[in-house]
């Protein structure tokens, strides 16, 4: 059942936005991840249409237009529907760590699809939060946020850990900044050598 009031949640949401614009916005974010010594790059895409399908609110402001008023503190209240079931308190619940996934996430896995009313393909996060991602023009966007163990919600034969995380400026051909790496890995390990010879620059890289 819903908890939180509409007052409490345009907070969330203004203060998620102002988060968002700071670490998320126009940025790509690269997840590399490693099974028995192979390496996989997954790659995502922050826009300002995307913040409003992670908060769980409807609202007739769609999209950009959305993002752009909660960031300047203009939606009321008014322009918020909450859901009675409570899943816009989930969501919000841990939207506000989820504005830090570049730094937070340790596992990825193909959606199992065990949820008939949620869409996504990836999710991306920790056993206490994840965030949904679904593949469009040829890159992985954001689409939902959930209060969920990333182990339940995941295909088990796809599930990998995170060893490396990077972001960039979506407008940079390569990364430059690290924001996650596993522990007892270096930038200077041969799991990493052809990702960093193919999208990331290793001199000046910053951590």
């Amino acid at each position: 059942m819903q908890s939180k009031t509409k007052h409490e949640a345009l907070k969330i949401i203004h203060d998620c936005a102002v988060i968002y614009n700071k670490n998320l916005l126009r940025k790509n974010i690269l997840f590399i991840t490693e099974e028995d010594n192979k390496v996989t790059c997954f790659e995502t895409l922050f826009l300002p249409h995307n913040f409003m399908h992670l908060t769980g609110v409807k609202s007739d402001i769609r999209g950009e237009f959305f993002y752009r008023a909660a960031l300047n503190n203009k939606l009321s209240v008014n322009d918020i529907t909450l859901s009675k079931d409570g899943t816009t308190d989930l969501k919000l619940d841990v939207l506000p760590n989820l504005m830090s996934i570049h730094k937070t996430a340790r596992m990825i896995g193909d959606y199992d699809h065990s949820r008939p009313l949620l869409v996504a393909d990836k999710f991306a996060g920790t056993v206490t939060m994840v965030m949904g991602f679904i593949y469009v023009n040829n890159v992985y966007m954001p689409n939902s946020a959930l209060k969920q163990d990333v182990r339940d919600i995941t295909m088990q034969a796809t599930r990998r850990k995170i060893i490396a995380t990077f972001i960039k400026h979506n407008k940079d051909e390569k990364y430059r900044e690290l924001t996650y790496i596993a522990k007892g890995l270096t930038i200077d390990d041969k799991i990493l050598k052809t990702i960093f010879l193919e999208k990331i620059v290793k001199q000046n890289l910053t951590a």
